[in-house]
């Protein structure tokens, strides 16, 4: 503790909440008591700190799991190359704590924010609320001594005392501050007897959805709320939870190792409270869905919610909450359902109040601050085109690629990326080679102990559990529409002895296929033949052979069903070339195709082969 210990700042305010630098190691309050201010770099983990924390926010007027000493721990131990902690802390004359302000600065020092943004669903400034300016003033003249000349304070709820403090208090410190909404929490009042009393949406719809998951075994909501519990559940929790995401298009935040290692060290340490609850609803064997929450001061927390993709015509999620609405409108000691941050539709059927909350910039530069009004002024003035906004942000998506390329490739390889794409859409003439894999088997490199395993919703989950690079996380999305749009393909993996997923490959019916690299159907060579396409390696195992042996075994698995095996490269991709050559296969048909400004002409033909003599190996 003492080793993370920087400085203690030395302000005093007088009744009129003006304030002076004094010498010394003590701030005079409003209030009329002596407090130091303590700055820490780290979070201490010191089991008075602990306790003198967590009574200061159980005191607050509206209390949150969020503020507690544990949530701000866990983001720590989660996020160590993310956040650099910046704790103050102020002590009264008796050294008892009496403010906290739990906020990280970036890798440049020069913005600080709440530590507990990017996981809370409220952030704020602990102490009493009179205590309240005296305490965001200290802090905001820390931070100005510190040399951050920016402070984002996003999740601060817009009925907290510091708002008020916050705006009182910002032009003493030479700041510029700039508040716009950030969300409305959904909640439902579990107020007994009032306007309030929630009222459970569809329930014939709901009843009919239950009973259909009833069938065979009665459907239940099951608590863990220990580690020992919670442990044995959780990696089947964010599997599903990564899949849901993925079935959606989407990349969910739990494919960060970050955001795994801050769950289960949340898990940990709110367990050891009391105020972890990880429910499931069952059937029987069957999981249908679950919710990471929080039971805290008489609210129940929806936090990460999610559901088996298997169920999902029967909106498993939705029932889910809705019988845990149910369970908490039956016990007195709880009386909010909080649903938490996101603009969910489902969540406005239960909801029958909200909680706003706020996104306050302060900036010490005129300039930043013109230009985050103006870029708030035009997004909401874009948002009210649906159109506008759609276009948008398909060009900001597709600048986002490009840098993501530049950053990868470089600029060379970028422009020269750029110029047959230009070169292609103008006037272009594309060439695809087609090989049979046929018996005896090719001759392609062998390494390790590797298994062909078939492609479902659940191992693109763990796949993208298991990745980081942009580029294959995009190819995993595109695997999973495709499992829910093409229902004549077949996905197939290559694991190795260790589980991991080295490659990718998908199969299906030659008939009908669509050739991207074309822009056309090819004609099937016959009505047995299949064709193996849209193969992946991950970028950090390449070279290694796993593509080589992907094909041979898809195509000996078809052989043995009859099946006539295809696989196509196009003539400007060399290695790939090469290495299918060097494998001792011969393209037996080529297909061309000839464009100009949007009018295109496709030839198929013998093909005649230049055959490289290039002694680098299989290595796609």
């Amino acid at each position: 503790m003492h080793s993370a210990r920087l400085s203690a700042q030395a302000v005093e305010i007088d009744k009129a909440g003006e304030s002076a630098p004094v010498a010394g190691p003590h701030i005079q309050l409003a209030i009329g008591a002596s407090v130091r201010l303590e700055v820490l770099r780290e979070i201490p983990e010191d089991l008075n700190l602990r306790q003198q924390w967590n009574r200061l926010a159980l005191a607050v007027p509206r209390p949150q799991v969020f503020y507690t000493y544990e949530w701000a721990l866990a983001v720590q131990r989660a996020y160590p190359a993310t956040f650099r902690t910046l704790l103050c802390l102020a002590h009264d004359a008796s050294n008892s704590l009496c403010g906290v302000a739990a906020l990280a600065t970036d890798a440049g020092g020069k913005c600080a924010s709440f530590l507990c943004a990017t996981t809370g669903d409220y952030c704020d400034f602990l102490s009493s609320p009179e205590f309240r300016p005296a305490f965001v003033l200290a802090v905001l003249k820390e931070l100005r001594q510190r040399g951050i000349e920016e402070m984002v304070f996003t999740n601060l709820p817009a009925d907290s005392p510091t708002v008020a403090a916050v705006q009182v208090t910002s032009n003493a410190c030479g700041l510029r501050s700039f508040a716009r909404s950030a969300y409305l929490c959904a909640q439902v009042s579990l107020s007994r007897g009032g306007d309030k009393d929630p009222v459970l949406p569809g329930k014939k719809m709901l009843r009919r959805r239950l009973n259909t998951m009833e069938r065979e075994h009665p459907v239940e909501l099951d608590h863990c709320r220990s580690w020992s519990t919670v442990e044995p559940v959780l990696a089947e929790f964010m599997q599903s939870h990564v899949a849901r995401f993925l079935r959606n298009g989407r990349i969910s935040n739990m494919m960060r190792p970050e955001r795994r290692t801050f769950l289960v060290e949340l898990a940990k340490l709110l367990a050891e409270q009391g105020w972890l609850v990880l429910t499931r609803m069952t059937s029987g064997d069957r999981v249908l869905a679950w919710n990471y929450g929080f039971q805290f001061r008489g609210t129940w927390f929806w936090y990460q919610p999610t559901f088996d993709m298997k169920f999902e015509k029967y909106s498993p999620g939705f029932c889910l909450l809705a019988k845990l609405v149910e369970e908490a409108a039956a016990d007195p000691e709880f009386h909010t359902v909080d649903l938490g941050l996101g603009a969910e539709g489902y969540k406005d059927r239960f909801a029958n109040q909200t909680r706003p909350t706020l996104w306050v910039s302060l900036t010490s530069s005129a300039a930043h601050h013109v230009r985050t009004i103006a870029r708030y002024r035009v997004s909401e003035a874009i948002k009210k085109r649906p159109k506008a906004e759609k276009f948008i942000r398909s060009q900001l998506e597709l600048y986002g690629s490009f840098r993501r390329r530049l950053r990868t490739a470089g600029i060379t390889q970028t422009c020269l990326w750029a110029g047959k794409r230009l070169r292609g859409i103008v006037a272009g003439r594309g060439e695809v080679f087609f090989y049979e894999l046929s018996g005896p088997e090719p001759k392609m490199p062998s390494q390790g102990d590797v298994s062909l395993v078939r492609i479902d919703l659940n191992l693109l989950a763990a796949a993208t559990m298991q990745e980081s690079d942009e580029d294959m996380l995009s190819y995993l999305i595109r695997c999973a529409r495709r499992l829910k749009s093409d229902h004549k393909a077949e996905g197939l993996a290559l694991a190795d002895r260790n589980g991991r997923f080295v490659h990718f490959a998908w199969i299906r019916p030659f008939e009908g296929f669509y050739l991207s690299e074309l822009k056309a159907v090819v004609p099937s060579p016959s009505s047995d033949s299949v064709i193996l396409f849209d193969c992946r390696t991950p970028a950090s195992l390449r070279g290694r052979g796993f593509y080589a042996q992907a094909v041979n075994l898809v195509a000996a698995r078809m052989r043995k069903e009859g099946k006539r095996v295809w696989i196509f490269s196009a003539a400007s991709n060399t290695s790939s070339v090469r290495g299918l050559e060097r494998a001792g296969l011969r393209p037996s048909f080529a297909v061309v195709r000839y464009g100009f400004l949007g009018w295109q002409r496709v030839v198929q033909r013998n093909a005649a082969v230049v055959h490289p003599s290039a002694s680098e190996g299989f290595s796609i």
